[in-house]
């Protein structure tokens, strides 16, 4: 068992911009205000409900855990994720999270007008388009004619690679190196001290590492799982062999999975 200076040596190696020491920062819906009132440079903002790890399931296709999930006061939702590494097609995955959002709000039976307006941030360590800039606003466009035309949907992106100086910039030097006080936001660096120094919180954050990495482990393994079945589905296995064979899978998911499949192959 770890001591108490032991456990704290490996906190302090954690960062904001680490997913699992933002998702503990981001349980705290003022903290979670106070970072999207930077980002989206609206000092006003007010967060009416977050939700760090929002699961989105999608039966018969890849479901999504949403890093942060929140509505604002205007009913807004803003989803904000953090990534390190530069390892995937990071624009389509914005793109899949921000169409499993629409649909949650589509099988409510609402109206397309009624679709909230939806903010995508995505934080990352690398600057995902390498034009030397902290932030990107990203807007649908006219080719023919630049106008810029709306549809609820605004993508930003977010690095700490590049600092310009600017106040996003400085609250990303923070995602990176979450060390000190800064004035411009308090409640973040109190969180961050909390979970680095207090010993409640070094136990607290050490005990959230030991259940994301068992989560992780649990998730790759039925990523496999999932990988198996759909070549066993393929190759003519009936859902009722691969439920007793992938006793993980539900006989209701390797349905929807057999039928999901047969669509696309007809």
């Amino acid at each position: 068992m770890q001591t108490y200076e032991e456990q704290k040596a490996v906190i302090a190696k954690l960062n904001v911009i680490d997913d699992i020491f933002f998702q503990k920062m981001t349980e705290d819906p003022e903290v979670a205000e106070e970072i999207l009132r930077i980002i989206l440079e609206k000092p006003r903002l007010k967060v009416l409900s977050s939700q760090p790890q929002r699961f989105l399931r999608n039966v018969g296709a890849h479901s999504v855990v949403l890093d942060l999930l929140c509505e604002d006061e205007d009913h807004s939702l803003i989803n904000c994720e953090v990534q390190k590494q530069d390892d995937d097609d990071h624009q389509r995955r914005v793109r899949f999270n921000r169409s499993n959002i629409d649909t949650l709000f589509a099988e409510k039976g609402i109206d397309y007008k009624e679709l909230p307006d939806i903010y995508l941030i995505f934080i990352s360590k690398f600057d995902i388009f390498g034009e030397n800039l902290t932030i990107y606003h990203i807007n649908r466009v006219i080719e023919e004619t630049g106008t810029v035309v709306e549809n609820g949907v605004h993508e930003l992106y977010v690095n700490t690679a590049i600092n310009d100086q600017s106040g996003i910039a400085e609250l990303m030097q923070y995602f990176k190196e979450s060390v000190g006080q800064h004035q411009n936001f308090r409640k973040l660096c109190n969180r961050v001290k909390y979970f680095k120094e207090d010993q409640k919180g070094v136990q607290d954050m050490c005990q959230a590492v030991q259940e994301y990495a068992t989560e992780y482990a649990k998730e790759y393994a039925k990523k496999e799982h999932i990988q198996t079945a759909t070549n066993l589905l393929l190759n003519g296995a009936s859902v009722d062999l691969i439920a007793k064979s992938i006793p993980s899978l539900s006989r209701q998911f390797l349905t929807e999975l057999s039928k999901t499949l047969q669509q696309s192959t007809d």
